[in-house]
């Protein structure tokens, strides 16, 4: 596991999160996120490094696995976004958020037709990095990776966190990734934090805290290229080792900023009356998410 170094700009903590549009509110929901949430909540916000948003069309969804994920059926949630927030800053940066949604939300400047998978913030325990001198951490949202692999891991009873971090970073992921033909460039590992005092008294308490970590996999290729070389094993490897096992392992690409790219393949074709039940399960799991944070 890369030692973590004091730098003038270092990652210590980042805000992830998965949502889904209702359908046929695709566009609108993209539009929005993309050209006025992200930068009004976000990226204008004193202390994020950098934002950036992945998508996952119906043919990556289906490469999920397990079926039940962490956020519900693994196949849902067709939008990831990361925020990179300075390290020790994430107290600053939330408060500025916190004012400006207060604004965003008196001028209207909000969009109901989606549903929340997961949005909270996670504090940073280690890195991987394929490369010597590769891309530092800090700028992989900055570097424009091709594929991204979020993996969720829960740890075993007898395993501390640190060790579930140290096992993936000098064991699991130098044997899956370390040879320089793996398009996998470098991982970057967080785990949640507790409720935060500054949320609303009626969110929720934040599930996986003390128990789980998210890895971000940092990909130099499509994931659907070498999902199978890579990936499609990579969670029987984390519990062979017997310290966890993966909730989630999902493949996304990215957006392409002021286009609405792929907004067309994000659903099965689907007879009518299965699109409507469908749309009619993301709203019966949106009635039991609180959305965790701002962003």
């Amino acid at each position: 596991m890369h030692e973590q170094r004091s730098r003038p700009v270092d990652l210590g903590a980042a805000i992830f999160a998965l949502h889904d549009p209702l359908r046929g509110h695709e566009v609108a929901f993209h539009r929005y996120y993309e050209r006025d949430h992200m930068y009004a909540a976000a990226i204008m916000a004193p202390w994020t490094i950098a934002g950036q948003r992945f998508i996952a069309t119906h043919d990556l969804k289906a490469l999920r696995y397990p079926s039940s994920g962490p956020f519900g059926p693994a196949t849902a949630g067709s939008f990831l976004t990361a925020y990179w927030i300075q390290d020790g800053r994430l107290a600053d940066q939330q408060s500025w958020v916190a004012e400006q949604m207060l604004e965003l939300n008196a001028g209207g400047r909000t969009f109901s037709e989606r549903t929340v998978q997961t949005a909270t913030a996670y504090d940073l325990v280690g890195t991987w990095e394929r490369d010597v001198d590769g891309v530092p951490p800090w700028l992989a949202l900055d570097h424009r990776y091709p594929g991204l692999v979020w993996l969720v891991v829960e740890r075993t009873p007898a395993t501390p966190l640190e060790d579930l971090a140290e096992g993936l970073c000098d064991g699991v992921f130098p044997d899956e990734f370390g040879a320089n033909s793996s398009p996998v460039a470098m991982a970057v590992l967080f785990t949640p934090r507790p409720k935060e005092p500054w949320w609303p008294p009626a969110a929720p308490d934040v599930p996986g805290v003390g128990e789980r970590i998210m890895v971000a996999l940092f990909l130099e290729d499509d994931p659907r290229t070498a999902w199978d070389v890579y990936f499609d094993g990579l969670g029987a490897s984390i519990e062979r080792r017997g310290h966890g096992r993966a909730l989630l392992v999902a493949p996304f690409i990215p957006t392409v900023p002021g286009t609405d790219r792929h907004l067309d393949q994000l659903w099965p074709t689907d007879p009518p009356a299965q699109a409507h039940q469908a749309d009619q399960a993301d709203q019966a799991h949106q009635a039991h998410q609180t959305q965790q944070t701002q962003q």
